[in-house]
């Protein structure tokens, strides 16, 4: 198969012939008519469609296109300046710009950023150029200054083609010169020549006589790996990596390895849609440049008997060079599997499993579910906020190969940030089939899987999200439900049930917060790599030692349940935190708090409540007599007969709950008699067609009129009233003021005549108070005036002064 990647004789011969027609056409450059003749001669060669002046003119321009990257390549930092223009004088092209590839914009050629570029070119505009508008004049001359230039570089360039010139002697030189470096390789260069035109314009490839053996000539390209040791009854992922097309070609991967089950898969990361399949191989495909690359993913199942370790080898075998490349140079096949086991619990929406994904950084996984039940129709799906990204139905087995969970984003962060994890846009896959819903626009950052930074700008060149939309907080649900009714449990089964919802509901009753885990009594999870087996067993004891489930009771396998295996690349744990989704839970929880927080003894109160409600109206239920006691007599046929009737029920499988046992106690029944139709209903009924609902709308209407006018009537009453009650309150006001201007009136003219009166008796006592008193000083004067002094004559002991006894008498 090696000797099918050359190409063909006649292909190269070809595009030696041509390339020597360029070497013979330099070396008659100082020739009028040698030169011309080699021309002739090297057009003849590369241009087939001679008679078609369109298509010759169409295939001197791909050939001038694709001989300037030929020189390019071959000549690199040696093409000069006086090179460029010794090409142009050979050709006589004064159109093409530019034709060494060198950086002539405003962006310096010492690899600064744009940034920079853009502030250089910005300090070269004068200050009073900068924001401003040329004139008509200037205009017209910035014109003639261009077409004189022009004609001055025609009238060069015809100049370095006319013989004998100094001009044309340089040329010459330099032709001979960049042609001596292109001869050192001439082969490898002028293959390169026809395949960049065939690039340019794949139409131009059935006019050359060597295009049948395109078809002879295919290049492949090898890659191996190892996978390690595999349980049985188990599913992994081979290797997964992410590949870059360079250019349109058509590629057909195969896949070798000692798996009978192993499966290749490519998800193109632009579409999120995966490439054909026939029989479960990958069809050969036209695979065209897209921004993401496109995700090769290797999947195998293991059978009842466990696998061992062994290589596995892909070729990749296209139509041409170069072929896709991965983002690393060796396959990634070493992923970290988190597993989870859970047991089914049939609801009313089907929903078998919701788990919540949370990464602190992008991350592909590769998504796998199976049940229990080998024929069961699941679907298994990635919701971002309750937007379904990706789907995928399989029967007992679904997958989804590649799938990209983007961190949230702030506004204006830089998506190109140095030293970067990148990731994969959203890519989706299937067991039996496959679809893809992309959010308009799409949120992908234009990331690939887990790559080096080298690879970081390959993918970011292609971001189109907007940024809303990286801007919006990612809310990632994977969930999967059951299809069809197809997964029917036994009455063993729906007992089983049975005790797991009681036990959810107890935890629902719950007042106190408690720690959101998975809950470790109805499954178990391990995280896993595929590194070695000590630390996958280090794992299921910490999974053991961690898990509220007593150590008697393990994981039950013949109960109805669930795998769910998630496959990430081999990162810290922590990048992604999966965790079941508990929020409906959480609410219900927190609003009980918050209710009995507000409310303390609220949830007493209604236990206590519900409990009087169902003593008064329960009534318990009469079980029924026996109305044959001869049947007592033959009990034993009776039993061995019910025996032999019960022992199928286990296989009976039904998709509803087997009914409950007949209750001791029952709520009483409710009297429905005044909602019934009467038996001796007379009247015709009335159907509720549109003319009876346009009646009932009126007649609501004009009751909702006659309210608002009833209303309004009210409401004006009730302002009369008030301002009514307010007169009278001033009044009442008026009138208190005037009544106490009255009475205080009649209390002045009542107490006048009485202090006068009062008045005559004071004066009186006053004057007779006053007469005493002047009495008494004069008697007290004579008194002084005859007794002589009162230390030389006391009185007799014993004896009353005369005055005093005659006062007192």
């Amino acid at each position: 198969m090696s000797n099918l990647t050359n190409e063909s004789c006649r292909f190269v011969d070809h595009a030696l012939q041509v390339t020597k027609c360029v070497g013979n056409a330099i070396q008659q450059f100082d020739n009028e008519t040698g030169f011309k003749d080699a021309m002739a001669v090297l057009s003849d060669k590369h241009n087939p469609q001679k008679g078609d002046v369109t298509a010759s003119i169409h295939n001197h321009e791909v050939f001038k296109d694709a001989f300037y990257f030929m020189l390019r390549n071959a000549l690199q930092d040696g093409f000069t300046a006086e090179m460029v223009f010794a090409w142009k004088a050979f050709n006589f092209d004064v159109i093409t710009q530019n034709i060494a590839g060198a950086n002539t914009g405003s962006r310096p050629a010492t690899g600064a950023s744009r940034k920079s570029g853009k502030a250089v070119r910005k300090r070269e505009v004068p200050e009073n150029w900068q924001g401003r508008q040329p004139t008509d004049e200037e205009a017209s001359a910035i014109t003639q200054v261009a077409r004189f230039w022009k004609g001055f570089y025609v009238r060069k360039v015809a100049e370095a083609r006319k013989t004998g010139t100094e001009l044309n002697v340089q040329v010459k030189e330099n032709l001979l010169k960049s042609w001596a470096i292109v001869e050192q390789n001439l082969e490898q260069n002028a293959l390169q020549l026809f395949r960049r035109m065939f690039k340019i314009d794949p139409d131009l490839k059935p006019h050359f006589p060597f295009y049948q053996d395109e078809w002879n000539k295919v290049s492949y390209v090898d890659y191996q790996g190892v996978y390690a040791d595999q349980q049985p009854n188990t599913w992994f992922v081979v290797f997964r990596d992410v590949f870059f097309v360079q250019e349109h070609l058509l590629l057909v991967p195969k896949l070798y390895a000692s798996i009978p089950t192993c499966m290749l898969r490519v998800i193109n990361n632009d579409t999120g849609e995966e490439i054909p399949r026939v029989f479960q191989r990958v069809a050969p495909y036209d695979y065209k440049k897209n921004k993401r690359g496109y995700t090769f993913v290797a999947e195998a199942r293991t059978t009842d008997m466990p696998l061992a370790n062994g290589r596995w080898r892909m070729r990749l075998i296209g139509s041409l060079n170069p072929l896709p490349q991965p983002m690393r140079e060796n396959l990634n096949s070493m992923f970290s599997v988190k597993e989870i086991k859970d047991y089914y619990v049939p609801n009313k929406e089907n929903i078998i499993l919701r788990y919540s994904v949370k990464p602190s950084e992008d991350h592909i996984a590769s998504i796998q579910m199976n049940t229990s039940k080998p024929d069961v129709y699941i679907s298994l799906r990635v919701l971002d906020n309750e937007e379904e990204v990706a789907v995928t139905t399989g029967k007992g087995h679904a997958v989804i190969p590649a799938f990209t969970f983007f961190r949230d984003r702030e506004p204006g962060e830089d998506e190109r940030r140095s030293g970067s994890r990148s990731s994969l846009k959203r890519g989706v896959g299937s067991s039996s089939s496959l679809t893809s819903k992309r959010r308009q626009p799409s949120a992908g950052s234009g990331r690939g899987s887990r790559a080096s930074s080298d690879n970081v700008n390959k993918l970011d060149e292609g971001g189109d999200g907007s940024e809303a939309e990286l801007i919006r907080p990612h809310k990632y649900i994977i969930q999967a439900k059951v299809l069809h009714k197809s997964w029917p449990l036994s009455e063993s089964s729906w007992a089983f049930v049975q005790v797991l919802k009681e036990l959810e509901k107890q935890e629902l009753k719950a007042v106190k917060d408690r720690p959101s885990t998975p809950k470790s009594d109805k499954g178990s999870s391990r995280t896993e790599k595929k590194k070695g087996k000590d630390k996958g067993k280090e794992k299921d004891k910490d999974k053991e030692k961690g898990s509220s489930r007593p150590s008697s009771q393990q994981f039950d396998v013949t109960k109805p349940n669930w795998t769910l295996r998630i496959v990430l690349d081999q990162t810290p744990t922590e990048e992604v935190e999966i965790k079941k989704d508990t929020e409906r839970q959480d609410q219900i929880r927190a609003m009980k708090q918050a209710w009995e927080a507000a409310e303390p003894g609220r949830a007493a109160k209604a236990r206590a409540a519900r409990e009087k409600f169902l003593k008064e109206n329960m009534i318990k239920v009469e079980e029924p007599v026996d109305a044959a006691p001869a049947a007592a007599a033959d009990g034993e046929t009776d039993i061995a007969s019910t025996e032999v009737e019960q022992m199928p029920s286990e296989a009976i499988l039904t998709n509803e709950p087997p009914p409950p046992p007949p209750p001791k106690e029952v709520l009483k029944t409710v009297d429905l008699t005044p909602y019934q139709r009467p038996p001796n209903f007379t009247g015709s009924p009335r159907l509720k067609d549109d003319e009876e609902v346009a009646r009932q709308q009126e007649e609501k209407m004009t009751q909702i009129q006659k309210y608002r006018t009833f209303r309004e009537a009210l409401c004006q009453s009730r302002e009369e009233d008030r301002i009514q009650r307010n007169n009278a309150k001033e009044k009442q006001l008026l009138e208190c003021i005037r009544l106490q201007t009255e009475l205080d009136e009649r209390r002045r003219k009542l107490n006048e005549p009485r202090e006068g009166y009062r008045q005559k008796f004071l004066d009186a006592e006053r004057k007779c108070l006053e007469a005493i008193a002047a009495e008494e000083a004069a008697l007290k004067a004579e008194a002084e005036k005859r007794s002589p002094s009162p230390k030389g004559k006391k009185s007799p002991k014993g004896k009353k002064s005369p005055k005093k006894s005659g006062r007192k008498k």
